[in-house]
């Protein structure tokens, strides 16, 4: 199966295209064979370059925690450092971020969560990790 050859709508950004993405793959979850629906749902909807663009976006969005324990490691015990200061505050920051996501995630229907998720670029629903890396390519 091949992709679109012209955007069905073109112009979108990044944030559009992977909140559209998120959606056709909670939609397509509820099919017999989710995998093949996700596909089908995928390759009439995007460009290859569409899709791709999508899953990068959903992508940086994830917290790079092996690369921050790296630092972590090479720091040994030093804790006066301005490396180990703002370490400690990018875990803060992301367990802040993590929490924020999660609220969005698990709200009613009675705040506006586009309004709200938008402000941080977030894609709700986007946190099921697994479901990111078996999208089709």
């Amino acid at each position: 199966m091949t992709f679109r050859t012209d955007s069905a709508e073109p112009g979108r950004d990044d944030y559009d295209l992977a909140r559209l993405l998120v959606w056709e793959r909670s939609l397509a979850k509820y099919d017999a064979d989710p995998e093949a629906e996700l596909e089908r749902r995928v390759h009439k909807l995007f460009t290859e370059d569409e899709h791709r663009r999508a899953l990068d976006y959903l992508a940086a969005s994830e917290q790079d925690t092996d690369r921050l324990a790296a630092i972590e490691a090479g720091l040994g015990g030093d804790t006066t450092s301005d490396a180990a200061w703002l370490v400690g505050q990018l875990r803060t920051a992301w367990a802040r971020l993590d929490e924020l996501r999660d609220r969005i995630d698990n709200s009613g229907t009675l705040i506006d969560l586009h309004y709200m998720a938008e402000g941080i670029d977030y894609v709700r629903g986007s946190r099921r990790r697994h479901e990111l890396k078996d999208t089709v390519r």
